[in-house]
């Protein structure tokens, strides 16, 4: 039964949507959770920035207590090379006001050293407001696998990091539902969507996938029922559902019909 798992609005599946709306998308539609992004991913820039605006911050809070919604995570740091952790400070922070226990992490830094260590600085302040750092490992990143994000958080030294597992990058890059079964202690929450079983040619076709062409769970080739026998059974599944049909939808209708085909998948299990 899907009342096992708490259910989060992912960013994606309402890409776009001011964070304000997007609180209020998650109570419509029923889930108990949202994600908000609080930091653009390494080449994108923020449609809606939240760190720093003291007024935002406090109507987000103040909508989400109204209407019974929490927050499940916060997307998305990028370690680099020039990562500046003093940087990120005001991110954490603003976590840590909406009560988020995960922050999303990502690596673009193929040296695993200097990597971890800035993953261990960024944890150590997360870790004293009661924040994770999950990392997202896909296919075009220095962090490509499960493995590799396994070895980072083991390099980090750090008991508050993890990995965010996403169905769709984990069969993008090889991997499935026995690498989970290797490293299911490892793993914090998941991101949840179907695909088709082949995949597209190249990293743009993948990236272009990742943002704006995944399916509703248990509507494609993707072997998640095995994967979901392999978790927790009270795991926090982030509903990330973005779909090139959902172009006429409105963010509401895009939200239900994320969290309907999930329930029907988590039920049909």
């Amino acid at each position: 039964m899907y009342k096992q798992h708490s259910l989060s609005l992912a960013y994606l599946t309402v890409q776009g949507c001011p964070p304000v709306e997007h609180v209020r998308c998650a109570a419509v539609a029923g889930y108990d959770a949202a994600g908000l992004r609080l930091i653009a991913p390494l080449g994108l820039e923020l449609a809606h920035p939240i760190v720093g605006d003291k007024a935002l911050i406090r109507e987000i809070r103040t909508t989400a207590a109204d209407l019974g919604i929490g927050f499940l995570d916060g997307e998305v740091f990028t370690l680099r090379a020039d990562t500046a952790i003093e940087s990120w400070l005001p991110v954490i922070e603003t976590a840590a006001e909406f009560g988020m226990p995960l922050m999303q992490i990502t690596s673009e830094d193929p040296d695993l050293s200097r990597a971890s260590d800035n993953l261990g600085r960024i944890a150590d302040v997360a870790g004293g407001h009661g924040i994770a750092i999950a990392i997202e490992f896909m296919r075009w990143r220095a962090a490509a696998t499960i493995e590799d994000a396994a070895q980072l958080a083991a390099a980090s030294g750090r008991g508050n990091v993890g990995i965010l597992l996403d169905a769709l990058h984990l069969s993008r890059s090889g991997g499935g539902p026995a690498a989970v079964a290797a490293l299911r202690d490892k793993v914090l929450y998941l991101q949840l969507c179907d695909a088709p079983a082949s995949q597209p040619a190249d990293d743009a076709g993948r990236i272009a996938e990742a943002r704006g062409a995944r399916m509703i769970p248990g509507e494609g080739g993707l072997w998640l029922g095995e994967l979901m026998a392999e978790l927790p059974p009270d795991i926090a599944i982030s509903v990330e559902t973005p779909h090139r049909g959902d172009a006429s939808l409105s963010f509401v209708e895009k939200a239900r019909r994320g969290i309907a085909g999930t329930r029907n998948f988590l039920d049909s299990l």
